[in-house]
């Protein structure tokens, strides 16, 4: 049975490994990927992948098989998925391994495919220099380095150019048109960040004058509105006036600044006078009414006098007359108002009893 098995896994490595064309050069490995994308559907490479998982679980460091699971992987991407395995992790691994083998253009030539299916992996990449500088490829690293710093500086990422700038120089110190390319990324990354920040803070300062003056109409546009809402006052009516005053009292102590404040203050003033003007008018007329009652509540005790005087004389006609224009003067909550009625009435029966 075990036989059996090793026999099966055996025929997946060979399927997914069996040189193109009978030959193992590096660059043949992306024609196996190629082979295994085209030729195994997605069953097969799902079977594939679980015989391969379950034999290098018993056997890590078998490269041959590593290499098959690392072939589907790249042509399968999901069965790598499927049990968590890291591509780049044991895609490095394996390079190791094939080093170690004495096969370091295969260990390349992965590292390469590598790169290409991971570009924004830093490590693989960093490893592929490493590679190409142990084999004494500097001219080609050199290039490499330049393509990839000239590529993150066309997506925009100056910053991310300059460490493969850096690289250059670790091998080659006379390229003084390297150092002057990171010494101008630098600076345009300076100048960028200060261009930003100026743009940033003309951005905050925008918003907050626009802040500032939604505020200020909102609040303009409240007062008005509240200004809009207090009771009329009419030409002559005191407690109207007074209503208005308060309301107008509270608007310009509660928002001491504001564009109608002059108005509403140069209204507050006119009420003002205007209720004092009223106030003083309706004084008068008060002081006047009451000089006027006093004078009708004099001439009233004076007609009364009179008619006691007159009834003394027996003069009972003049005493009536006398008596009824005491009542006419006098004040309806006068106290003598009920005996001097009395009095009209008594005589006015003495005077029909004499008819």
């Amino acid at each position: 049975m075990i036989k059996e098995e090793h026999l099966l896994v055996d025929d997946v490595v060979a399927a997914l490994t069996e040189p193109i064309d009978g030959a193992r050069e590096p660059g043949g490995l992306r024609a196996q990927m190629e082979r295994a994308a085209e030729e195994f559907d997605r069953r097969t490479a799902e079977a594939f992948g679980k015989a391969l998982v379950d034999s290098l679980c018993e056997d890590p460091g078998d490269v041959r098989r590593l290499e098959a699971l690392l072939i589907l992987g790249l042509a399968h991407p999901h069965i790598l998925g499927m049990y968590k395995v890291s591509l780049a992790a044991e895609g490095r691994r394996l390079c190791v391994l094939l080093e170690n083998r004495g096969e370091e253009e295969r260990a390349r030539g992965l590292m390469e495919l590598l790169a290409q299916h991971a570009p924004e992996d830093r490590g693989i990449q960093q490893e592929l220099a490493s590679m190409m500088r142990r084999c004494g490829e500097v001219d080609e690293l050199i290039a490499r380095c330049l393509a990839r710093a000239d590529e993150e500086v066309k997506k925009g990422r100056p910053m991310d150019a300059i460490p493969w700038l850096q690289e250059i120089l670790l091998h080659d110190q006379s390229r003084r048109d390297v150092a002057r390319m990171i010494r101008d990324l630098r600076y345009q990354e300076i100048e960028t960040t200060q261009r930003r920040s100026r743009l940033t803070r003309g951005a905050v300062f925008v918003l907050v004058l626009a802040a500032a003056i939604f505020g200020v109409v909102a609040r303009e546009r409240g007062i008005s509105s509240r200004y809009a809402a207090l009771p009329s006052a009419g030409e002559s009516d005191v407690g109207a006036m007074r209503a208005r005053l308060t309301g107008l009292d509270e608007l310009i102590d509660g928002n001491k600044v504001w564009l109608g404040m002059m108005n509403a203050v140069g209204e507050r003033s006119d009420l003002r006078q205007r209720i004092d003007k009223l106030e003083a008018e309706q004084a008068e007329r008060d002081r006047k009414l009451e000089q006027l009652a006093y004078q009708r509540q004099a001439m009233a005790e004076a007609a009364r006098l009179k008619a006691l005087d007159l009834v003394n004389r027996a003069e009972y006609e003049g005493a009536l007359f006398q008596f009824q224009r005491a009542l006419e003067l006098s004040a309806p909550d006068w106290e003598r108002r009920e005996r001097i009625s009395a009095n009209v009435v008594a005589i006015q029966e003495l005077l029909d009893q004499r008819k």
